[in-house]
């Protein structure tokens, strides 16, 4: 029996936490859509670019809870980052799972803090 929508999540976070983007894209869609703040994001290469981007300025990634029911999971975290953008964010993401791979992502914060860097004004 294929992983729960949960169990995938938790494995793709922490992959992510160990900032090993390598295994974390196994757990992607080939037409994976993130839908962001600032951009959306076709395909694990612009995801998976822009999540290195974010990791670089990471410390720490702390999962609060990951809630799962059917094809559907949301984590809660906090995103502790470092210089240029010191501070810690709290994140929620809605993620949707086809054949056991995340194939679309919401995510939702307060992203003033990271306007500048994501393109955002």
């Amino acid at each position: 029996m294929a992983p729960g929508s949960g169990e995938v999540l938790k494995k793709f976070y922490e992959a992510v936490c160990r900032k090993d983007i390598e295994t974390a894209r196994h757990y992607l869609a080939d037409d994976l859509v993130f839908v962001g703040l600032f951009e959306t994001y076709h395909g694990p290469g612009e995801y998976t670019s822009a999540l290195t981007k974010l990791l670089s300025i990471t410390e720490r990634i702390d999962v609060k809870r990951i809630v799962a029911e059917g094809d559907h999971a949301a984590v809660f975290f906090d995103l502790k980052t470092g210089a240029p953008i010191p501070g810690t964010t709290f994140v929620a993401e809605w993620h949707q799972f086809k054949n056991g791979k995340i194939v679309r992502v919401q995510s939702a914060f307060d992203g003033r803090p990271f306007a500048g860097m994501f393109g955002g004004s």
